[in-house]
């Protein structure tokens, strides 16, 4: 008997438990995801509203339009590297997205022939296209060398 009451104690006290993760603690988690997921997308589509010059002190520059399939791949990686690397400006990359009517000129001014574009800030001759993760960082560190 003693033993029966214990289990049924037990099983009380770990539905109010249960009950508080599901209520308080799993929305906030399924919203952080959400967040993570999301945040760069929203970025991706809502900056970049006119830049007005190139930022030499930046790593790289990323030419990007924002309903490409492939720069929708990189974008968030680049999002999340610039907010790694946010008080380091030598370590984050300008992302300019020429889709913009805005931005539109930076494609005959740098002869942007497709997307998403590299392009280092010391020389605008050293360019990536690619989707390609490893590359990129190879890119970004080394200039493709």
């Amino acid at each position: 008997m003693k033993q029966r009451l214990k289990r049924l104690n037990k099983n009380k006290s770990s539905r109010p438990l249960t009950k508080i993760i599901i209520i308080k603690v799993l929305p906030v988690i399924v919203f952080l995801v959400a967040g993570f997921l999301l945040v760069p997308y929203g970025s991706m589509y809502f900056q970049n509203n006119k830049v007005n010059a190139i930022q030499t002190k930046n790593e790289a520059i990323l030419f990007y339009k924002a309903n490409c399939p492939h720069c929708q791949k990189v974008y968030p990686k680049i999002f999340w590297h610039n907010v790694l690397n946010f008080n380091n400006k030598e370590k984050q990359i300008q992302t300019i997205n020429v889709q913009n009517t805005n931005n539109k000129h930076y494609i005959a001014d740098f002869s942007i022939q497709s997307t998403p574009t590299f392009m280092k800030t010391t020389n605008i001759n050293q360019r990536l296209v690619s989707t390609n993760s490893q590359q990129i960082k190879q890119f970004i560190q080394t200039g493709g060398h």
